[in-house]
């Protein structure tokens, strides 16, 4: 093996372990890794630390019959247009 081939498997080498590296104080930097780390009024997140439970639950409401609505009538609109009971201006016959 030629000295090209030598320092690219160094360096190769070398990133590796400085990759590996990383993920390993990564993951001890973690607070916790699932529910059962925290207290018991507080949980695990997706950053890994643990955060309390909110007080106070808000659940917004929503009404989606606007939207049904909508759905709804284009839908009966394309079955009409499908079947063919509607000529379209810009399509040829």
């Amino acid at each position: 093996m030629d000295k090209k081939g030598k320092a690219l498997e160094a360096v190769a080498i070398i990133m590796a372990l400085t990759i590996l590296g990383f993920f390993l104080v990564s993951t001890y930097m973690q607070e916790c890794k699932s529910n059962k780390d925290c207290s018991e009024n507080a949980y695990c997140g997706v950053d890994h630390e643990c955060h309390n439970y909110p007080d106070k639950i808000v659940v917004k409401q929503n009404n989606f019959l606007p939207a049904a609505i909508v759905l709804g009538v284009a839908l009966i609109a394309a079955a009409y247009i499908f079947k063919g009971g509607m000529k379209l201006p810009f399509k040829k016959y």
